[in-house]
């Protein structure tokens, strides 16, 4: 196992963080693209700098972390690459401009590289999630609770929960379950593809 620190907006670091790894293990055959932030805000409310964060975080990221890593899954004969995107992909929410226009490009960034890549034995996919209680939305919900419920994020919880069929949000297990899938040979035939893990929320 190597961690290395560095950020998605540094195409230096990942450019190193991608050949330490290939050093360590001998080659790449997958790259998973996961890093991302979320913000609250409409088209007429966020700031320039706030619009350029996110765009450098969520669709520059991306596409630094895929720049480094895919010469190397050539290199190495072909493989699989998986983009976290989200079922923004699909649905728009509100106060949700800046992260619903970023994941938006992720899904067409999936779309583009399948038919690019394809042809020289890559495969692309993105995992379209809903709410999943991580750090990010566990942070996210606490600070609506500070401002507005004394605190107390449980009613933001149960909010959520109930806008999905199965009423609940998803765990990170279950996303990941889905990436280990996808990167693995026995998604050998799937490529191009964005697939939900939304409890039904896209359904209605």
């Amino acid at each position: 196992m190597l961690f290395m620190e560095g950020s998605t907006r540094s195409r230096a670091d990942l450019d190193r963080a991608v050949a330490a790894a290939c050093g360590r293990f001998g080659g790449l055959n997958t790259v998973v693209a996961n890093a991302g932030i979320h913000r609250c805000n409409t088209m007429l409310e966020i700031s320039e700098e706030e619009l350029d964060l996110m765009i450098d975080t969520n669709i520059k990221g991306t596409v630094h972390t895929l720049r480094a890593a895919v010469p190397f899954i050539l290199e190495n004969g072909g493989g699989s690459v998986v983009i976290n995107a989200s079922d923004q992909c699909y649905v728009g929410k509100p106060n949700s401009f800046g992260y619903g226009l970023t994941k938006g490009a992720l899904g067409q960034i999936t779309r583009s590289l399948a038919i690019d890549l394809g042809p020289k034995g890559v495969r692309v996919n993105a995992v379209c999630a809903g709410t999943i209680r991580t750090p990010l939305t566990e942070k996210l919900f606490q600070s609506f609770a500070d401002i507005t419920h004394g605190g107390d994020a449980s009613a933001y919880w149960r909010t959520e929960a109930g806008l999905y069929p199965l009423g609940r949000v998803g765990e990170a297990s279950e996303v990941a379950e889905l990436m280990y899938f996808l990167a693995s040979d026995a998604a050998s035939f799937m490529t191009g593809g964005l697939y939900l893990v939304d409890g039904g929320l896209t359904a209605g």
